[in-house]
């Protein structure tokens, strides 16, 4: 299969801006049996590419000049086969297992997600069992959140969208990543793309999952808006500790510019 993406991201400032710099995540990192064929990240000004630590390929953006309206722009075409039963990627990890275990930011967990863990603790402790474990968490999830545009932002944490029982795709990532590192299993944030298809939960820009670490497997994706672990159908973009630390496309701006808004739109199909 052949997928095109189109993602691009669009400022709008209420007054002049003098001056603006945007890193942006957008480079996708193929995984087994993905391919790119073609792809390109566009932004004004000087562009300046860099690893960040964790091992995410940013492309940052610096333009030094008034603007009222700035355009970063990803598109490209990748090509997948496979049966596999999820995405699993060759590249060597920057930081251990256990840095991942970290609670802080918006996937901070607390003893408001026991409810959602109960039963798991002895599953996750066996190797044998601890994939089935994440499976079943991923759907105890689904059951209790639902999949609901405009009631969230992108500053909601997991304890909020646990407490409201709504959200969208981020929002359940952070859930189900709240909920691993409770239970002791390293888990992160994965930004990217899904292919627009009939039953996928995908908004009108970029998708986001989760990823736990299963020994003996290594990194395994779930994704609790579509209930399943991500095929060939999702393109990675980065990984974090929750969306700030992965987002596509995070920025700066200096001048009297400061109000103003963003539109971002994405277009993910088979061609």
């Amino acid at each position: 299969m052949r997928i095109a993406v189109r993602h691009v991201t669009r400022f709008r400032f209420d007054e002049r801006v003098n001056y603006a710099i945007h890193d942006t995540r957008l480079q996708p990192a193929a995984g087994d049996g993905q391919r790119l064929t073609s792809w390109t990240v566009r932004g004004p000004g000087r562009r300046h590419d860099w690893i960040d630590g964790y091992g995410n390929a940013v492309s940052t953006f610096s333009l030094a000049a008034p603007h009222r309206e700035l355009e970063i722009v990803a598109e490209g075409v990748y090509e997948w086969s496979g049966d596999a039963a999820w995405i699993s990627f060759p590249e060597r990890d920057s930081l251990p297992p256990e840095f991942w275990l970290l609670n802080r930011g918006l996937a901070r967990h607390e003893a408001a997600m026991d409810g959602l863990i109960e039963g798991l603790q002895s599953a996750v402790g066996k190797p044998d069992a601890r994939i089935a474990a994440m499976h079943d968490l991923m759907d105890r999830l689904a059951d209790r959140i639902v999949f609901r545009t405009g009631v969230s932002t992108p500053d909601s944490t997991a304890l909020e969208i646990v407490a409201q029982g709504a959200g969208v795709c981020q929002d359940m990532a952070h859930v189900f990543i709240g909920c691993c590192r409770r239970l002791g299993v390293p888990a992160r944030y994965a930004s990217g793309y899904l292919r627009r298809a009939p039953g996928h939960a995908v908004g009108t820009a970029s998708h986001g999952w989760a990823e736990a670490w299963i020994e003996g497997l290594g990194w395994v994706g779930f994704d609790p808006a579509n209930r399943c672990s991500p095929t060939g159908d999702f393109l990675r973009l980065a990984v974090g500790l929750d969306y700030a630390s992965a987002a596509p496309v995070t920025g700066r701006r200096i001048g009297p510019g400061l109000g103003g808004e963003m539109d971002v739109s994405a277009t993910v199909e088979a061609i």
